[in-house]
Formats: C-alpha cells, sequence, structure tokens
C-alpha cells in the first residue's frame, strides 16, 4: 500500500464536493449494504483499471456513508428517528457520534476499503455541517488527514476551524 490517506467529500443538495488535498485520479463512487461489500467493489475498480492498462492508483473510490450526528448517540438515535429517511439505506448509514464517525472514515481507508467516503445528510444540513466541521475533521486531521481550508470554508462555512490559520 503505498499511500494511505483519507479522502472525505460531502454531499449536500445533490452537490458532491471533495474537501481534501488529493491527487487529481478517477473518482468512482459506490454504495454498499456493508464494508466488505464495499472492499470487492474497491478491489475490482481497481483491479478493472489495471486491465485496461491504467495503474490501480488512478481510481479512487468512494463509499457512500449515509450519516446523522449529534454530541451524543442517544440524540442521534433520536433525532434520525424524527428525519424523513429512507428505512433501508441506499449505502452504508452511520448514526452517532463526531468521533464515532472519524473512527469509522479511518478504519474504512485503513483496512483498504475504499479510497474515501461521501458523507451524506439526509436532513438539518446546516447542523451537521457544524459537526463534520467541528468534530469529524479535527479529529481527521490530527490523524493526518489533509484537508482544502477554502473549500472546507466555503461549503461547511467554518468559523471553528482555528481562526489562527488565516494570515
Amino acid at each position: 500500500m503505498s499511500h494511505n490517506f483519507t479522502r472525505v467529500a460531502v454531499e449536500f443538495d445533490s452537490v458532491w464536493t471533495e474537501l481534501t488535498v488529493a491527487a487529481d485520479v478517477n473518482i468512482i463512487r459506490i454504495q454498499a449494504s456493508d464494508l466488505r461489500e464495499a472492499q470487492q467493489q474497491r478491489a475490482r475498480l481497481r483491479a478493472e483499471a489495471v486491465e485496461r492498462g491504467e495503474s490501480a492508483e488512478s481510481v479512487a473510490v468512494f463509499l457512500d456513508l449515509e450519516i446523522h450526528i449529534a454530541a451524543d448517540a442517544r440524540t442521534a438515535r433520536r433525532e434520525f428517528a424524527g428525519l424523513n429517511a429512507p428505512a433501508n439505506p441506499s449505502s452504508i448509514r452511520y448514526i452517532g457520534t463526531p468521533s464515532g464517525l472519524a473512527s469509522l472514515i479511518s478504519d474504512v481507508t485503513a483496512a483498504d476499503v475504499a479510497d474515501g467516503v461521501t458523507l451524506q445528510v439526509h436532513d438539518d444540513a446546516d447542523r451537521q455541517a457544524i459537526f463534520i466541521g467541528s468534530g469529524v475533521l479535527p479529529l481527521l486531521g490530527s490523524r493526518g488527514t489533509r484537508f482544502d481550508v477554502d473549500t472546507v470554508d466555503a461549503i461547511l462555512g467554518a468559523p471553528q476551524i482555528a481562526p489562527t490559520l488565516a494570515s
């Protein structure tokens, strides 16, 4: 495994945006019912790239994660139950805390399940953006993930990312 950096994107109102600084490669988004299925899809997509004469590294596979996060897991579950979300997720669903989500994202890339994740929210995007920007991203950043600060700022409106970075 050459690079094992985590790539993170968000999808708000059907607009997909990558928040991390990463190589310009062909991005393929996948959905999976569990991590094993995602890992198999990634392996197949990378093998297909090699068969086409490209490098396996020429594709970045992003796993869709449907998320709802809150300060504690009980609150997240209660809030999610009140949302108009489909009973059966189209991909892996995570309901819990920012630190739990950051751990899941780290596990996804560490175990070669996917090269990155797309965080999808069903509702309350503004509040979810705050939890992502103030909770999830700093934890991933402390583990070595590099974010494009301008993009994060534009998408999440992140006043909570240390203002001391400005200038």
